[in-house]
């Protein structure tokens, strides 16, 4: 096995986040981290599960853009790693097997593609879901990614764009009645972010209802309002029969300026937080933020109102942790 340090930096462009826990690190929550800005990712999960599961034991997370906390390094030990393959029940990577530069869709870099199987191989061990994601147009193309992913054991899926707006108007791989209680279990999944493209919000939950899939992946909000417990009741029912699982997106590792926690102060950017860093040129309206502090993981969990707290609240399976690659900007 190669020696993949120098190009980890790398993973972070490889990771363009769609578009989501243990005690607090720092007495000042606006220091930098006392562990290394990696373990404290794994921290925050940690702090997540134990949260979630003491209330709903069977509640599940699926993370994307991990794959970097994998590796055994001085700033991530063997513990760290060990207790983020514990936390997790699902590692989806984007950009997999194809990348996207220029417009073009191109095989991924074999020795990037190595790396990213490398790290996949401890959770699958393990038993966590493997989820890809990659960005194809071309159907005979979109074909061969699923292949290669069922070759390795992992459930791959595609999107036409970035944007996750639209549901793919091809035939589910593995279609099945099955029921699926646990992440492990699906064999096929759709995320779709961006409700947007719907006309209303009944058209948007009759589209979801009506697909086949295993899993999905969807936003908490249609518009400015949380979806209700009974709405998810109802995608969570596959029409060909069968249970699916549904979980709701939550960003662990930027703060977005269309979310209902987002105050009008902070669009000045002098009466911005400290908690809140630079923006995300690649996503207007997103900021990465120090997820280590007090002030973000109340936004996240523990009260009422706060993130976590109201996907359990409207029945959600679990959560997909977005943006875990967000260690990379503090290193």
């Amino acid at each position: 096995m190669k020696n993949f340090s120098k190009i980890i930096k790398a993973v972070a462009g490889m990771f363009a986040s769609v578009t989501f826990l243990f005690m607090t690190a720092c007495s000042n929550s606006n220091a930098a981290p006392r562990l290394s800005p990696e373990q404290e990712m794994v921290r925050l999960t940690s702090e997540l599960r134990d949260y979630a599961t003491e209330r709903t034991p069977s509640f599940q997370f699926v993370g994307n853009g991990a794959a970097g906390l994998l590796e055994v390094t001085r700033h991530e030990p063997e513990e760290s790693v060990r207790q983020l393959v514990d936390n997790l029940d699902g590692f989806l990577t984007e950009s997999f097997f194809y990348t996207n530069e220029d417009d073009a869709v191109e095989l991924q870099d074999p020795e990037m593609l190595e790396y990213l199987e490398a790290m996949m191989e401890r959770p699958q061990t393990a038993g966590k879901a493997i989820w890809t994601l990659d960005y194809i147009e071309d159907d005979e193309q979109a074909s061969i990614d699923k292949a290669m992913g069922r070759a390795k054991g992992y459930v791959s899926s595609t999107a036409t764009t970035t944007a996750l707006t639209d549901i793919p108007e091809v035939r589910v791989q593995d279609e099945n009645a099955d029921d699926v209680m646990t992440v492990r279990d699906a064999r096929n999944f759709l995320i779709l972010l961006n409700p947007e493209a719907f006309a209303s919000r009944e058209a948007y939950l009759a589209r979801l209802a009506a697909t086949p899939y295993d899993a999905l992946v969807i936003d908490l909000y249609y518009g400015d309002d949380p979806l209700t417990a009974d709405e998810v009741a109802r995608l969570q029912e596959k029409p060909q029969g069968g249970r699916r699982l549904v979980l709701s997106y939550m960003s662990v590792g930027e703060a977005a300026d269309y979310r209902p926690y987002w105050q009008d102060a902070w669009n000045d950017s002098d009466s911005r937080p400290k908690w809140i860093a630079k923006a995300n040129p690649d996503w207007p309206g997103s900021y990465r933020v120090r997820y280590w502090t007090d002030e973000w993981k109340h936004i996240l969990f523990g009260s009422e109102n706060s993130y976590l707290d109201l996907i359990m609240a409207a029945g959600f399976d679990g959560a997909f942790l977005d943006v875990m690659d967000a260690w990379q900007m503090f290193q």
